[in-house]
């Protein structure tokens, strides 16, 4: 329960970060197939592992093919891999963000494959962001790495 805690409140710190954060490089390759879009020549990541954003919380429990970890009525915990997780958070029963905690940075998706030609923004305390907002699809995504390189947080969310 400390642990989830604690996960929670990171998850809400690294959000209010990104809310305020602006671009960034790529560093590292998805093991894993992401499904990107392209907005004006810029890709940017839309959905992870299948889940999407205004989607059902049915769906999303389908495209996750499980249930998961822990759930309450405005947001669900899933388990990647290792002690990797994804939490979606739900609004009038829809998704309204996904948010992501690679706690093995490898496993992250590439920072371009997230946000684009984002340009890097270093913070004060030597952690990296980035953000992109689509404005005509209404929604932002970020990534966020800390100062150690031993954590990477992506947020897809609606505006």
């Amino acid at each position: 329960m400390n642990r989830l805690l604690k996960t929670f409140l990171v998850l809400g710190v690294i959000g209010s970060v990104a809310v305020c954060a602006q671009s960034i490089h790529a560093f590292t390759s998805p093991p894993f197939t992401v499904n990107l879009i392209q907005d004006s020549a810029q890709k940017v990541l839309r959905e992870f592992h299948g889940v999407k954003l205004s989607m059902k919380r049915d769906a999303v429990q389908a495209a996750m093919n499980a249930k998961p970890e822990n759930s309450s009525d405005d947001s669900e915990d899933y388990k990647l891999t290792g002690d990797d997780t994804m939490t979606v958070r739900y609004e009038n029963g829809e998704v309204k963000a996904i948010q992501l905690a690679f706690l093995e940075p490898k496993n992250a998706p590439a920072w371009k494959d997230v946000v684009g030609d984002a340009e890097v923004n270093e913070l004060a305390n030597g952690a990296k962001t980035a953000r992109q907002t689509i404005e005509k699809e209404k929604f932002w995504v970020s990534i966020y790495q800390n100062k150690e390189g031993t954590m990477v947080r992506i947020t897809i969310s609606r505006i």
